[in-house]
């Protein structure tokens, strides 16, 4: 039966839909038999009874199951529970043979949502999604979305509700928390929802993903032992598939989930965690207290891609008031939270980058197979900004007279388009003219520099130290540990844009007679914890 009322006769705006069926009505009709067609109209005249008293319009009956609107969401709730204790109360047929009455247990699926009726009822997905709600639902079950939890000013009495996590309903591609509605009375314990749990929404990658195992392993450890973990690099290094590959990696550890969010276009963290897990905006509420609100009491991994200096007041509210809440943040520079590990991403391994360089060669050459790229990445250093340029450039001159031209003047080939100065002019925009003086000082030095030779290059232990985290802090050196301290290189092509401008404003070489240093040198190594 479906509605003939006139659109002025049905709720309009803020609308809860209830859509329920009976779980094994087929079953429980072929046992029945004609007996059916009495439990049928049984269980009908009680539901409507309900529905009624609550002030619900009926929309659609169909077979075993109703479709029912109601103006307030706090009555349609009122209405779902009343509903599963008048069934379970009421005298259904019974029968020696049977392990119990044959009493229909009907699922109920509730969905709130703004709604104008037209004279052919509601042409809105929020119809179609209450009725996903209903169906993922087992019987004697009432299960609805946050939407119509947060429409609601006060639940019915002596009910409870039970936080079920987040899913992707059939036919939607956003997520969907689902909670479940009991009551004194009422069964409590049921399995999950038959539909597709959702425990993060990090998108899968093209190919696959190549080396970093030590680095993955490394970080690992860190996010799983403190709370806010920043991964620095340049750009086209590969910090975004890396913090992706390890946010799935480690989602069994969290509970509730990994969600990933990019950070660009001027969204803040909060708006990051709303569109990543799918929550329901709130015009009374900024999305940061959305966020919160959602994470208060669950374990779940944030991952956040291009956080900027002006995140860290949000990141900071997000761990204060979410506990079981951990943070990987993705950016050019660390935060500088306390309690923040910070942690600069090394140039990959030059097997590792050869086998990258390999495939994005193939790619950009069509399928054609370069060979073998090691001698390639063995003289970039693995700098994976370098891999990238020399991608293309391996289907114009093959592998061998590529490296030829590269010894005979490296930054002709990988500055030919500005792509290498652009990345390198950013990162030093930032340095203060200590650290850019180091930098140029030490583009010019035969070996890796320790802390002795970065003393006298600055003139100062204290300026030496500020400038080396610099460095370290915009990914421009890459970071040794030995058994008496820490030794730090260039990567070969920033040491070749590092000498150039060294050139290029008069800058006159250092003359240091070059050893091992022997100064211990704690957290300026690739890994380092901010404290306060």
């Amino acid at each position: 039966m479906g509605t003939t009322l006139r659109p002025d006769e049905l709720p309009t705006g803020l609308v809860t839909f209830l859509f329920t069926d009976i779980e094994g009505s087929t079953r429980l009709a072929h046992t029945l038999g004609d007996g059916y067609r009495r439990v049928l109209h049984e269980h009908r005249r009680l539901m409507r009874r309900i529905f009624t008293r609550y002030t619900g319009t009926e929309l659609l009956t169909e077979g075993d199951s109703f479709f029912v609107a109601f103006s307030e969401a706090e009555t349609a709730l009122h209405a779902a529970v009343e509903v599963q204790l008048a069934l379970k109360q009421h005298a259904w047929p019974t029968d020696p043979d049977w392990s119990g009455p044959a009493r229909p247990k009907v699922r109920i699926g509730l969905h709130t949502a703004v709604a104008e009726p037209d004279e052919q009822g509601y042409a809105t997905s929020a119809v179609h999604r209450a009725a996903r709600v209903c169906a993922a639902a087992h019987g004697d079950q009432i299960l609805c979305t946050q939407s119509t939890l947060d429409s609601t000013v006060s639940l019915p009495e002596k009910t409870t509700l039970i936080d079920l996590g987040l899913f992707t309903l059939r036919g939607f591609d956003d997520v969907n928390r689902l909670h479940q509605l009991t009551a004194d009375g009422l069964p409590r314990s049921f399995p999950p929802p038959p539909i597709q749990p959702r425990h993060h929404n990090i998108p899968a990658d093209a190919d696959d993903f190549i080396g970093r195992g030590a680095e993955l392993a490394q970080l690992a450890r860190l996010v799983e032992g403190h709370r806010l973990t920043s991964v620095t690099a340049l750009p086209q290094t590969g910090k975004t598939r890396l913090v992706r590959e390890l946010g799935r990696r480690l989602i069994p550890s969290f509970h509730d989930g990994a969600w990933y969010a990019t950070l660009d276009g001027g969204h803040d963290p909060g708006q990051g965690v709303v569109a990543a897990m799918g929550l329901r905006g709130d015009p009374f509420r900024s999305p940061l207290d959305t966020a919160i609100e959602a994470l208060r009491h669950k374990s779940a991994l944030l991952v956040f891609d291009g956080t900027l200096p002006w995140h860290a007041q949000h990141i900071t509210r997000l761990l204060g008031e979410c506990p079981q809440v951990s943070v990987l943040s993705a950016s050019s520079r660390p935060l500088g939270l306390t309690g923040e590990v910070k942690w600069a991403l090394p140039t990959m391994h030059v097997t590792e980058a050869a086998a990258v360089l390999r495939r994005q060669a193939t790619a950009a050459a069509g399928g054609v197979d370069p060979g073998d790229c090691t001698e390639l990445t063995t003289f970039i250093d693995g700098f994976p900004p370098a891999v990238t340029i020399l991608a293309p450039a391996i289907s114009l001159y093959g592998p061998s007279r590529l490296m030829a031209r590269l010894r005979a003047d490296p930054l002709a080939i990988l500055d030919a388009r500005g792509e290498l100065s652009r990345i390198l002019d950013t990162a030093c925009e930032e340095l203060s003219s200590r650290a850019t003086h180091l930098l140029r000082a030490m583009s010019a030095l035969p070996a890796p520099a320790g802390v002795d030779e970065a003393e006298r290059l600055c003139g100062g232990s204290a300026e030496a130290l500020e400038a080396l985290i610099e460095l370290v802090d915009a990914s421009l050196v890459d970071v040794t540990r030995t058994r008496d301290g820490a030794l730090y290189r260039l990567p070969a092509p920033v040491r070749w844009y590092a000498d150039a401008q060294r050139r290029a404003v008069g800058q006159a070489a250092p003359i240091l007679p070059l050893k091992p240093t022997r100064v211990p040198l704690p957290r300026l190594s690739w890994i380092g914890t901010v404290s306060a």
